[in-house]
């Protein structure tokens, strides 16, 4: 009898333990959130350990091909949680693509995230979020994550100014071969016209260089590629600014910009 119990308490430590070990592990999980009438498609990648966790947001550029899964990674291996998804209209997502959609998608999906059964599942400290934005992502990673007191830190690689790029522009017909372009992108959901049209009619709220108008109080930096956007940037109050020289993707210094990355995300 007493060999049953003792067998008994030792499968039983073995079970909960294992448990616990697979509890405490790494995971990944699909995600789909509802935006209005709309499902779009996210991923996390959820660090070890049961603690609530910083919790880092990708923003992808326009298409999107570049998507920095490999920095996703690396900071998961450092202990934060990062949170990859498609703005509506595109990659499969429902709904269309427009410039104010994604402005839009970084709030309800920082929503979603925040609801105390997903914060829970997924271990986010919700008081802790991060944006890193790439290309479209890093201008309005800037533009939303600067006016919302959820977002922590921002890190901008290559950042699209939209109302920069365009600020000379005041008819669609000067447009034709940024309309060319984004026909050729199948994979966004996209009236290029209505598109363009959006961003002319708000290039002044939507250049960056607006936001000088707010309090500036949270940490954020610039990383570019070179130096084509130094002559705004600078403009803009308490950033920093690194280069890197590499591509628009940073191809051949991955590594480095990583590494830089990790660094500045664990020094602010």
């Amino acid at each position: 009898m007493k060999n049953k119990i003792y067998l008994t308490t030792i499968l039983l430590f073995l079970v909960l333990n294992t448990y616990c070990q697979s509890n405490n592990k790494a995971f990944n999980k699909d995600l789909v959130i509802t935006i209005k009438q709309d499902s779009i498609s996210g991923y996390a990648l959820i660090a070890k350990g049961n603690e609530r966790k910083e919790t880092i947001i990708l923003l992808h550029g326009l298409p999107g091909n570049e998507r920095n899964l490999d920095l996703a990674e690396t900071i998961r291996q450092n202990g934060k949680n990062v949170i990859y998804f498609n703005y509506r209209g595109s990659w499969g997502s429902q709904g269309e693509f427009l410039y104010s959609n994604c402005l839009q998608d970084i709030s309800k999906v920082i929503d979603y995230l925040s609801n105390d059964i997903v914060s829970e599942k997924l271990r986010i400290k919700k008081s802790s979020f991060s944006l890193i934005g790439h290309s479209l992502g890093g201008g309005i990673a800037i533009l939303h994550g600067t006016q919302d007191n959820r977002v922590k830190k921002i890190v901008a690689l290559s950042s699209f100014n939209a109302g920069e790029v365009l600020k000379n522009n005041n008819s669609i017909d000067e447009l034709g071969a940024f309309q060319k372009y984004l026909n050729e992108q199948f994979m966004l959901n996209i009236e290029p016209k209505k598109f363009l049209v959006e961003i002319l009619d708000h290039k002044q709220k939507w250049n960056l260089v607006s936001i000088n108008s707010l309090k500036l109080d949270k940490p954020f930096i610039f990383i570019d590629e070179n130096y084509r956007n130094e002559y705004w940037i600078k403009n803009i109050k308490n950033n920093q600014y690194l280069i890197i020289n590499s591509d628009h993707s940073f191809s051949d210094k991955r590594n480095e910009l990583n590494t830089e990355i990790i660094d500045w995300l664990n020094k602010n």
